[in-house]
């Protein structure tokens, strides 16, 4: 083999691990929870008789991404200390471990941090002068980019005072849905409240058992979030009474719709039989096992995921 081929081949490698690096610093899976709601909104509306043309819907989602890309990659650099001491971590909790590992520079997620901020900022406005020009708009962007931005940063660092899982339930849950609704159709609707409720609550549990992994590390660091305030036997009694107001308020949702087809119906079960799986794993407190701790948080994203993919399928298909 050449020298030169040698040399591109070895350039292709390079190039393949930084965007294998990239890709877990980015947690690319997650974004999903901020996206399917986003979706949501845009069905709702359109179902209601507002569409948007192909570009608002790519602009906004684009700026959706931003907006978390930005809230992760910060977070991953002010989380340094306590992923470096946190040993208990599985793959939804402690970080991607890209920056303590050393497989990347730290200032390369300060940048690309700070570089998704700015490009969010821009989309934004120009969401504003070539679609709705409405300063809600503005109201919309900034609480995502506030709660994003301070969950990690001084001086507020949300995620440090117990204060964290309450912005990602509104941030995930009913931002987006309204997000996703107010710019095709410019105002907001009473339903957007009802079906934000069930995703809300399902975030809330996915970021709340994901603390329990790192609560040693958290302590140790000072971070109080509400696992470390509560202890992990009230958080997981905390975790049992929003699962099931989650269930609740899901079928609430389901049947508030008259013309809701009978099928909806039956693959609703699918996240409901999970959320009862969820509700015995907890009771039992296996929380304090590894393995099924890590099913745990696993379980608690697919329930979100299912609830927000089942209220848009049900929203495509009912008849008003």
């Amino acid at each position: 083999m050449s020298q030169w081929l040698l040399n591109r081949v070895n350039d292709i490698e390079r190039v393949k691990l930084f965007f294998n690096l990239w890709a877990r610093l980015s947690r690319i899976p997650f974004l999903s929870v901020g996206i399917l709601p986003l979706i949501l909104g845009f069905v709702l509306a359109w179902k209601r008789g507002y569409k948007g043309s192909f570009e608002i819907y790519l602009i906004s989602t684009i700026t959706v991404l931003l907006i978390m890309e930005m809230t992760y990659y910060l977070g991953e650099f002010n989380d340094q200390r306590g992923d470096q001491l946190n040993k208990n971590f599985n793959r939804f909790s402690g970080g991607s471990r890209v920056l303590v590992e050393g497989e990347i520079s730290p200032l390369i997620a300060l940048i690309l941090g700070y570089g998704c901020l700015l490009v969010a900022i821009f989309l934004i406005v120009y969401i504003y002068i070539q679609f709705q020009r409405d300063p809600r708009i503005f109201i919309l962007g900034g609480l995502g980019i506030f709660s994003g931005y301070f969950y990690s940063n001084k001086p507020f660092k949300w995620s440090h005072h117990g204060i964290g899982e309450i912005l990602i339930a509104i941030c995930y849950g009913w931002l987006p849905i309204a997000s996703g609704f107010f710019i095709t159709s410019g105002f907001f609707s009473k339903d957007i409240i009802s079906l934000s409720i069930p995703v809300a609550l399902s975030i809330f549990n996915v970021i709340l058992i994901n603390e329990f992994p790192d609560e040693e590390a958290d302590r140790v660091i000072g971070k109080r979030n509400m696992v470390v305030r509560l202890g992990k036997q009230r958080a997981g009694d905390l975790y049992i009474g929003i699962s099931i107001f989650t269930a609740l308020s899901f079928i609430k949702v389901i049947s508030k719709f008259n013309k809701t087809p009978i099928w909806i119906w039956i693959i609703s079960a699918l996240p409901l039989l999970l959320i009862l799986i969820n509700l015995m794993l907890v009771w039992r407190e296996k929380y304090y096992d590894k393995e099924k701790l890590e099913n745990l948080c696993f379980n608690t994203l697919i329930v979100n995921l299912l609830i927000t993919m089942t209220l848009t399928i049900q929203q495509m298909f009912i008849i008003f």
